[in-house]
């Protein structure tokens, strides 16, 4: 089974990024699919987004930084 990136996701149309606010697991921890694993907001919403696979979390995101929609921030790895 191939990686899964983790990545900022689109919340609405209208916005083009959002902010890391917080990491809901630790790098190296085992995660299924559903779980939410991350917090984003951005000028309307804060919100906790879910894995998309289960695996091992690895992070590249750093909490408190702005990224662009569609932006790579972790790895769930099988």
């Amino acid at each position: 089974m191939a990686d899964f990136i983790i990545r900022i996701p689109r919340v609405s149309v209208a916005v083009a990024e959002a902010e890391l606010t917080d990491l809901l697991v630790a790098a190296g921890e085992h995660v299924d699919e559903g779980t939410p694993i991350f917090v984003i907001a951005t000028e309307k919403v804060e919100q906790e987004i879910e894995a998309g696979a289960s695996g091992t979390v690895q992070w590249t995101g750093q909490v408190g930084t702005t990224y662009d929609i569609g932006a790579e921030i972790g790895v769930i790895t099988a």
